[in-house]
Parts: structure tokens; C-alpha cells; sequence
């Protein structure tokens, strides 16, 4: 009884090798494939039955010979217990392929093989058969782990392949043998010695093995032999020539049997070919109807073609009816001339069409150059274009100009209406950001010419240009024409017109003053009103905008430099234009920022008090500033630098200096405006709460001295992070705190006229109040006099007025007041004709108890002036100067709040009259 295993079908898991051709023996390996022998009952390979060279090895191997099966095919196996098996693997069988080296006791189609391996370095398939194993080894096992490209690194310029010159054993063994032993090698070599020793015997072992191939040769040629003595005593041995006389004989029976047949045969192809010949004229005779229908569809090319067509066939015919056709079609085709010729030269047109037509025009073989004719029509087109965009603007212009009385827009009611409105770089940031239809409602009619003939410019002259190409570039010409390079300079001349005529046309329209007087167009460009400075500088770098986005679509065309020059040259002036428009309107708007001053003080206990005015000022800079370096200053593709133009880094220096000191004009105006006079500006709004004249003369000079010691600074370091040249800005802000430092002085001494001559004028009235004689005073003093308390009074409420507003101002202003006071003193009491002794005592108490309090701002003019009155007054005794001391406790006792006030200032250092500001 069998076992377990033994009883399950017997299944197929490898083979080697896994192709071959008929006959190859293969090693059948897998499980359950018998336990002797006789169980093996049945094996096919490729549906091919091979049991009978099937050799059992052991349950779990089988070696067999393929049969003749084609293609890859299942490998079954059948026992006794197990019945049919199955396969895991499949066997790929297929035709041995004779080489050129290879013995044959047949004829072989070397052709087939030479064909097939024909350009390669080795055959198609490693299953040709062009080649055998030498060594007669068994590939079972065998991987191949060098792929080509690692052979050809070891052993360059050899090759693995039998047949080749260049052959490397090396390179064979490695692709063939690698994981073969040393012992299978040499068995191998042996092998291949007794091929060797069997190819030396000669041709008897080759016809041993081929026996029956030779025999079956034998036979068809022995065969072949009395097929061919048989024909020679039938036919005899010339039996060409008894054939060649039995065709004759039947061709001439042929002739005769069937000449009636040919003869209607002919007339019929004489009738056929007569109607082939009215069908081919039939083309012709509808040829005009044809043309003027396809004409009228616009089937231009269709037209072109049939005209060539009769022109090849009917052009050299003599019959007059053909003619007279064929002069029809000539007609037609003038028309057609006419009409293309017409449709060239009405504009717009696309370039494309343009050489459509062109091409069309030349294969119609018309007079003339229809190319260079397209190229007039377009210069005047755009030339028109341009011309008629700047009158139509202007006449809007002028219709303007009479509904709002010039300039374009509505004007202003009032400058002050007008420094209310924003900053030129608050306006340019505003028209970036309003639509189109808010821009175009707002632009002034000049920019909007600019903006249009830029976008006419941009989208018309390309194609002029393109067109202007392809004609010196010979595609618009025929194709046995020569390029005229003789038009060369006219189509420069019309190229140079148009950018001419738009440079004008911008120049007239927005700066008209860089028009050349002497140019014979002047007139024609200078036509435009003047406009007034802020109406058109918010829009001058939208309008710098729209002509560089020109200038870029000129630099795509490859233009040439002398043509490029005329923007670029219109580029930079606008630039410089824009940059000296753009700061004199800033220059306009701060000098105006006095109308905007409301007095708030803000105090600021290290840089002293100032109003908003000076950071409005440095905002309203700035802006300009960064505006002018972002739409002027940084340069576009091939634009020159702006800041490497001596003149332009000068006119820098002037604009920034102007524009700074402008906001010293306006202070000015604050400062030092006359009373009296009838303010101009009507709508100027004064605060409710405002301070008075000296308060307000006060604020003012400490928003200059804020200017120049803080914004000033803080201007010139922002102008230099912002690309603006370095020594250009120092020198401008220099300049400029030049003239701060004058309108300091003004407003300093404008301050002192408002505050000291009150206080000096009140000296003598006080002093001799109540009709008080120095002379007729008999009784020793007992406490200084009203008029010396009063002036100090004064003097301290100079002093808190200076210290709530600036703090630093205290000691110059003090000491010039202190300096007044002495010379009023010294003049009052130079006066005196007579002293009474009591009187004299009272003059020296009162000159020390002011110069004691006073003593932190005394400058030597101060001393010199009260030294002169004391040296003026009569000596005092010792017993007076007792009297003095206690007067001046007593007065120092009773007035220490008072003097405490002047003694929170440190006295000067230096015998200055001026003040410092730093």
C-alpha cells in the first residue's frame, strides 16, 4: 500500500534549462515524481509526449529529451500512485537555427542568418543557435552576475562571441561558466579536445553521422538525371526553338481571330480619349465662373492655385476659343489684384494677413513691390494714429479749459483749498489704487494722450518693424527676387518719423520746455496750454509708467541704438522732469504747511517742546523722497543711471535744500508776520484756543531749533538709506541748518523785542512812580524798591513762559534780558543830577539785589552795564554798607520763592552774547 506522500500527484517546481531545441536534455526536478522507475508512466513537454528518453533519477528528479514542441509549455508529469501532475515552471522549445560555422549534411539559406544578425554585435536571441556550448557543460545552476557593460570595463576593445576576430575567453568563461567548478572546467576541456580530435578524422565521421542525408541526396540527383535524359529523346536537345515557333503560330492566329475586335477597340479609345480631352478644357471653360465665386468667399488660395493650374496647361495655347477663355481668366485675376492690393493697404491689419496677402500678391505674379507698398501704408497709419490721438486730446483740452477755465480740471477756489489737498505721493498712491474708469474720469487729458499714443505706439509698430524684417530678411519677396537693400535707409527714415513724432507728441504734452525751438515740427508739438504745477506732477509717474512699458516692448524688437536713443533720451528727461516737478511740489506743499499749525505743544524733556508741524514737515519729505526713488531714481532695463549725472546729482543737492528750507519759509511766515497786515489766505483756520503772539513766536522757535537739532539730523540719515547720494544730502542739510540758524536769530531776536521792551520800558515808569526824587529821599532804606521786585516778577514769568515750552532757551534768553535791564539801569541812573545820601543807599541795594538774583545769567556786557551805574552813584560808608546787608537779607528772606526761580539755571560759562541751541 503506498504511503501518504506517494499517493498525492506528483507536481513540477524546476528544469534545467529552461529552453532548447528539440532533442535538448533536460533535468526535471520536484516532489512526489515516483519511488522507482516503473511509476513513472507518462511525461510531455510542450503538449509533446517524451516518454520514451525519460530517465527516473529518483523521486525528485527525472532527466528527458525535449520532443519537437514549439513555445513555452508546461512540463507534466504522470505516475502510477500519483496520477497527472502539474508544473510550476514552464519549457521554452524552438528550432535550431543553422550558422555559418556550423556542419549541415543539408543545404542551408545562409542569407536568412546573415540577415537577421546583420549590425548587431551578437544575435538577437540567446536561443538563435548561432553558436553551441564548446565545453559540452550543462548551464544547470549556472547565473550569470557580470552584465555586458562590467565585461566591456574589464576587457575593453574583446567580446565573449565565438564567430568574432576579437574573441576573450576570458570574457566567455565569465559569462557562461562564473559559478562553474575548476574540475567541471577540465572535463569540459577535454570535451572540447575531442571535438577537436573528431573535426581531424576527416570527412568519413561527418558522413557516418549524416548517412541517410547523403544517401537521400543521391537519390533525387540520380533522379533528377533520368527525368532530363528522358526529355532530350522526346523534345530533341534544341527545345526552345520548337517552342518559340508554336507561340509565333498562335500569336498570328490570335491577330486574325480577333482584328475586328481591335479595330472597334480603337475607335473606342479614340472616342474616349476625344472626351478626356473636352474634360480636361472643361476646367478651363468654368475657370472665370469659378474665380469669381471663390472670390467672393474669400477663397483667395483656391483662386491662386487654379490660376497657376491653367496658366501650366493653357498658357502657351494658340486656339482662339482657349484664348479667349483664358483672356477671361487673365481679367479675373486684375481684379483679383485690385482687391488683395486694396485689402494690403486698408489698416488695421494683423501681420499675419499683411503677408498672407504679400505672398498671395506675388504668386499672382503682380507689378510692382506690394511688400514695400504694406511697409508705406503702415508708417502712415501709425503716423496718422499718433497725430490724430494728440488733436483729439487736445481739443478735449480746450473744451475743458472752457468749462473750468483752463488747465484741463477744475481748478482750486484758493491756495488754501489747495494745501489742504494731499502730498504728490499721497495723489500718485491714490491713482495706483482707483480703477480705470475712476483714473480716466480724474487724469488730466493730457496724460491720457500720453497713455494712449504709448499704447498705440506698443501695439502697432511691431508689426512695422516685424514686417520691415521679414522683407530685407527676403521672406516677403518672390522667389527668383533680390532684396533691394538700396530702401534700407528710407525704412530707417520712417522709423526714426514715428519715434520722432511720439517723442514729440509726450514732450509737447507734458514738458514742453525740453522741445527743441529750432526743430522744424516745434509747432506742431508745442501746442498744448500751460499747465499749473499741481495739476500734472501726481500724474508724471504714472505717465514715466506708461513710457517705459513702451520702451520695453521697443527693447524686444532688436531695434537699432539710434532708434532706442530717441526714448531712452525722452525716458531720461522725463525722469528728471518728473524728479524736479515731484520735490517743487513738496517745496509748494511745505511752504504752506503754516496754514495746518493748531499750537498743541508737546513737551519732550531731551529734545525740548515742539508742535506736530516739524513731523508733518519730515513726513511730507520722506514721502516725496521715497516716491522720487521708486518711480525716478531706480533705472529700468538699459536705462542710465540717474544719480551718475553730474547735472542731475547737482539739481539733487538744490531740491532737497529747497525742500527743506521751505518748511523754515513757513515758520517764518508763522513767526514773523506782520499783524497789521490782511492775512491772504482767507480760509486759513486759527484754533479757538490759540496762544498769544509771544507764545506763539516762542512755539515757532522752538519748532526751528526742534528742526535743526532733531529732524534735520534724521532727514539726512534717511535720504541716504534711501540710495540718495551721501555727500549731495550732507550738503544740502547743511545748507539748509544754515538757514535754520538765521531764522533762529530772527525769531530769537523777534522773541526779545515782544518780551524785553516791555520789561525795559516799565523800568523807568515804576521806577519813578508817585513822582519819586533820588535827591529829595532823606530816610535809609528798609527794603528794595517796587520797580527791582516787579522786574524780576517779570523776568520770571519770561522765564516760566521759556521753560514750559523749551527749557533750553532759558539761559540765552535770560541773559539777553538780564543784559537790557543793566543797560536800562545804567542809563536811568547816569541820569540822575542829584543824590541825597538816603537816595544813593536805596540805588546801591536796589543794583545789588538784582544783580544777586540775577547773578546766574550775568554776562560781562551784564556786569560792564551795572558797574558803570554803580561807578556812577556816590560812594557808600561802612555804616551804609551795614545798613545794605540787612536790607538784602532781609529782601533775600522775604523773596526766596521768588529768587529760587533763578537759580535752577546754571550760569553761563562764557561771556557770550549769544546762546547755544545743541
Amino acid at each position: 500500500m503506498p504511503s501518504p506522500n506517494q499517493s498525492s500527484p506528483p507536481s513540477v517546481t524546476g528544469i534545467s534549462p529552461i529552453e532548447g531545441v528539440p532533442g535538448t536534455k533536460v533535468t526535471i526536478r520536484g516532489e512526489n515524481l515516483g519511488t522507482r522507475p516503473e511509476d513513472l508512466i507518462g511525461l510531455t513537454i510542450c503538449g509533446v509526449d517524451c516518454l520514451m528518453s525519460a530517465e527516473w533519477k529518483s523521486s525528485n528528479k527525472i532527466v528527458a529529451r525535449s520532443g519537437a514542441g514549439i513555445g513555452k509549455g508546461d512540463i507534466i508529469v504522470m505516475t502510477l500512485q500519483g496520477g497527472k501532475g502539474t508544473s510550476t515552471v514552464q519549457f521554452k522549445g524552438y528550432q535550431e537555427t543553422m550558422g555559418p560555422l556550423k556542419e549541415s549534411a543539408v543545404w542551408v539559406d545562409e542569407t536568412v542568418i546573415l540577415n537577421m544578425a546583420f549590425g548587431r554585435k551578437r544575435p538577437m536571441s540567446p536561443t538563435s543557435g548561432l553558436q553551441d556550448d564548446p565545453l559540452g557543460l550543462s548551464v544547470e545552476g549556472n547565473e550569470r552576475k557580470f552584465p555586458e557593460e562590467e565585461l566591456e570595463e574589464m576587457f575593453p576593445g574583446t567580446t565573449g562571441d565565438l564567430t568574432s576576430p576579437k574573441f576573450s575567453p576570458e570574457w566567455f568563461l565569465l559569462e557562461n561558466h562564473h559559478s562553474t567548478s575548476f574540475n567541471d572546467l577540465r572535463a569540459g576541456l577535454a570535451c572540447l579536445k575531442r571535438k577537436v580530435e573528431a573535426q581531424k578524422e576527416g570527412q568519413i565521421s561527418f558522413l557516418k553521422a549524416n548517412v541517410g542525408s547523403v544517401i537521400e541526396q543521391l537519390d533525387t540527383l540520380l533522379e533528377l538525371k533520368c527525368k532530363f535524359e528522358s526529355d532530350i529523346q522526346e523534345y530533341g536537345r534544341n527545345a526552345t526553338g520548337v517552342l518559340e515557333t508554336s507561340i509565333i503560330n498562335c500569336k498570328a492566329e490570335a491577330d486574325m481571330l480577333f482584328e475586328d475586335v481591335l479595330q472597334r477597340k480603337d475607335r473606342a479609345d479614340g472616342t474616349r480619349n476625344a472626351l478626356n480631352v473636352l474634360h480636361r478644357f472643361r476646367f478651363l471653360l468654368y475657370l472665370p465662373v469659378n474665380i469669381e465665386r471663390h472670390i467672393q468667399k474669400g477663397d483667395y488660395d483656391v483662386v491662386i492655385n487654379d490660376y497657376a493650374r491653367a496658366k501650366s496647361l493653357f498658357g502657351d495655347m494658340q486656339v482662339p476659343l482657349f484664348r479667349r477663355f483664358y483672356n477671361e481668366v487673365e481679367k479675373r485675376i486684375d481684379e483679383l489684384r485690385g482687391v488683395l492690393g486694396e485689402q494690403l493697404t486698408r489698416m488695421p491689419s494683423s501681420l499675419e494677413h499683411q503677408k498672407k496677402i504679400i505672398r498671395n500678391l506675388h504668386h499672382l505674379e503682380t507689378q510692382g513691390d506690394p511688400a514695400w507698398e504694406c511697409l508705406n501704408a503702415q508708417h502712415g497709419y501709425i503716423l496718422q494714429l499718433l497725430i490724430n490721438s494728440q488733436n483729439s486730446h487736445l481739443k478735449r483740452e480746450l473744451m475743458a479749459d472752457e468749462d473750468y477755465g483752463g488747465g484741463g480740471t477744475l481748478k482750486y477756489s484758493s491756495p488754501a483749498a489747495a494745501s489742504r489737498n494731499s502730498t504728490p505721493a499721497a495723489k500718485y498712491n491714490k491713482i495706483m489704487m482707483s480703477s480705470v474708469g475712476e483714473w480716466q474720469a480724474s487724469a488730466p487729458v493730457r496724460v491720457l494722450c500720453v497713455e494712449e499714443v504709448s499704447e498705440l505706439l506698443s501695439c502697432n509698430f511691431p508689426d512695422l518693424w516685424k514686417l520691415g524684417q521679414a522683407y530685407f530678411g527676403g521672406e516677403l519677396l518672390p522667389p527668383t527676387a533680390q532684396i533691394n537693400h538700396s530702401k534700407h535707409p528710407k525704412c530707417k527714415e520712417m522709423i526714426l518719423e514715428i519715434l520722432d513724432v511720439f517723442s514729440g507728441i509726450v514732450r509737447g504734452a507734458i514738458m514742453p520746455h525740453s522741445l527743441d525751438p529750432s526743430a522744424p515740427n516745434f509747432r506742431n508739438y508745442h501746442v498744448w496750454a500751460e499747465a499749473c504745477l499741481d495739476q500734472i506732477t501726481p500724474w508724471l509717474p504714472q505717465v514715466l509708467r506708461h513710457v517705459r512699458e513702451c520702451y520695453g516692448t521697443m527693447l524686444t524688437l532688436d531695434l537699432p541704438n539710434d532708434a532706442l536713443d530717441i526714448i531712452k533720451d525722452l525716458i531720461l528727461d522725463l525722469r528728471v522732469h518728473c524728479l524736479t516737478s515731484l520735490f517743487q511740489q513738496t517745496v509748494e506743499h511745505v511752504r504752506s504747511l503754516h496754514r495746518r499749525e493748531k499750537w498743541k505743544l508737546e513737551v519732550d524733556d531731551e529734545n525740548g517742546g515742539c508742535t506736530q508741524l516739524p513731523h508733518v514737515c519730515e513726513g511730507v519729505i520722506i514721502e516725496c523722497a521715497q516716491l522720487v526713488r521708486e518711480t525716478v531714481l531706480e533705472a529700468g532695463h538699459r536705462e542710465p543711471s540717474l544719480l551718475d549725472h553730474p547735472t542731475v546729482r547737482r539739481d539733487i543737492t538744490t531740491l532737497i535744500h529747497n525742500v527743506i528750507v521751505a518748511f523754515a519759509q513757513a515758520l517764518e511766515k508763522l513767526g514773523l508776520r506782520d499783524p497789521d497786515e490782511d492775512d491772504d489766505d482767507e480760509e486759513c483756520e486759527v484754533p479757538e484756543n490759540a496762544p498769544g503772539v509771544e507764545a506763539q513766536l516762542l512755539m515757532t522757535l522752538s519748532n526751528c531749533a526742534f528742526m535743526r537739532r532733531v529732524i534735520l539730523p534724521r532727514l539726512s540719515e534717511t535720504l541716504v538709506r534711501a540710495a540718495y547720494p551721501e555727500a549731495e544730502v550732507h550738503q544740502a542739510v547743511e545748507q539748509a541748518c544754515n538757514a535754520y540758524s538765521e531764522l533762529q536769530d530772527r525769531l530769537f531776536e523777534a522773541y526779545l523785542e515782544e518780551r524785553v521792551d516791555p520789561i525795559i520800558g516799565m523800568i523807568e515808569r515804576s521806577m519813578y512812580l508817585g513822582h519819586y526824587d533820588w535827591g529829595k529821599i532823606q530816610h535809609q532804606p528798609t527794603d528794595v524798591r517796587t520797580y527791582v521786585k516787579e522786574i524780576l516778577i517779570n523776568i520770571t514769568y519770561v522765564h516760566a513762559e521759556v521753560v514750559g515750552v523749551w527749557p533750553g532757551l532759558v539761559g540765552g534768553l535770560a541773559s539777553r534780558v538780564v543784559e537790557g535791564v543793566g543797560e536800562e539801569m545804567s542809563r536811568l541812573i547816569s541820569c540822575v543830577q542829584q543824590w541825597s545820601p538816603a537816595g544813593a543807599l536805596q540805588a546801591h541795594t536796589d543794583l545789588a539785589a538784582l544783580t544777586t538774583a540775577l547773578k546766574s545769567y550775568m554776562t560781562d556786557n551784564a556786569m560792564a552795564s551795572y558797574q558803570e551805574a554803580l561807578e556812577t552813584l556816590p560812594k557808600l560808608s561802612k555804616e551804609d554798607e551795614i545798613v545794605k546787608e540787612g536790607v538784602l537779607r532781609s529782601f533775600r528772606s522775604n523773596m526766596k520763592f521768588l529768587l529760587a526761580c533763578f537759580c535752577e539755571v546754571e550760569p553761563l560759562s562764557d561771556t557770550t552774547t549769544t546762546y547755544s541751541i545743541a
